[in-house]
C-alpha cells in the first residue's frame, strides 16, 4: 500500500505524533513484511540468508575485536568505549561520528542490520534532550530519529534479513548462545554452518554433534 502524501501532510498539520503513529503501524519497512510466520519453529535451508551468514562470519574471522555478542552496538574509539545506559540500551553522542578512530562494536544482530545497510538512530533523552546514537533501533538511512516511522526494532529487522523464525533470533541473537563453539559467541564456523542449513537450536541437533 503506498502512502498518500496528502493525506499524511493534514494528519501532520493536527497532529505530528498521529501521524507518525500511523506510519508506523500500516506502512512498515518493507522487510518485516517478509518475517517467518511466528508458528515456524525453525526456518529452511532455503529460507535462511546464507550469503550474509557468510558475510558475519567474514567480519567474526578478519575483524573479531568488532564482533561482541553482548551488545547490539557500540562505538570503539582508540581511547576505549564511551557508552551509557538508558531503556533502548547502550547510546552514543552524536559528536561521535565525527571520530576518524571510531569503529562500531556489535553482535551477530547488529552485524545482520549493519551490512544490508541499515543505520543505528538518534534517540532523544527525555532528561535533558540531547541527542544520542542507538543500534536498538535502526533505519535504512542515516541520521534518522528513533520514532520515525521508518526505524525499526534491530532484532526484527536481523531476523527478517537472516531468514530465520523468532525461536531461532531468541537463541542466535542471545548474548550467552548454548549452541556456538566459543565461550559466549559463535564462531565464524558456527555462523557459515547455520547458514548453510545447521540448527541454530541445540534440541535440533542430531545425536552425537
Amino acid at each position: 500500500m503506498s502512502v498518500d502524501p496528502h493525506f499524511i501532510n493534514i494528519m501532520k498539520d493536527l497532529s505530528p505524533d498521529l501521524a507518525e503513529q500511523y506510519l508506523k503501524k500500516y506502512y512498515r519497512s518493507e522487510i518485516l513484511e517478509s518475517r517467518l510466520p511466528e508458528s515456524q519453529v525453525t526456518s529452511t535451508v532455503e529460507q535462511r540468508n546464507s550469503d550474509l551468514f557468510c558475510e558475519i562470519a567474514d567480519v567474526l574471522d578478519f575483524y573479531p575485536d568488532l564482533y561482541d555478542q553482548h551488545t547490539m552496538g557500540k562505538f570503539n574509539l582508540s581511547d576505549g568505549v564511551t557508552d551509557e545506559c538508558s531503556d533502548v540500551g547502550p547510546i552514543f553522542d552524536l559528536s561521535l561520528l565525527e571520530e576518524r578512530d571510531c569503529s562500531t562494536v556489535t553482535c551477530v544482530a547488529g552485524w545482520a542490520s549493519a551490512l544490508s545497510g541499515w543505520h543505528p538512530t538518534i534517540y532523544t533523552h527525555n532528561q535533558n534532550e540531547g541527542a544520542f546514537l542507538t543500534w536498538e533501533i535502526v533505519a535504512p538511512a542515516p541520521l534518522t530519529r528513533s520514532s520515525h516511522h521508518s526505524s525499526e526494532d534491530a532484532e526484527e529487522v536481523a531476523c527478517a534479513l537472516l531468514g530465520i523464525t523468532d525461536i531461532e533470533a531468541e537463541e542466535l541473537f542471545s548474548g550467552s548462545p548454548t549452541g556456538c563453539s566459543d565461550y559466549g559467541r559463535w564462531t565464524a564456523d558456527d555462523l557459515r554452518a547455520i547458514g548453510k542449513g545447521r540448527s541454530v537450536l541445540v534440541d535440533e541437533w542430531p545425536e552425537g554433534e
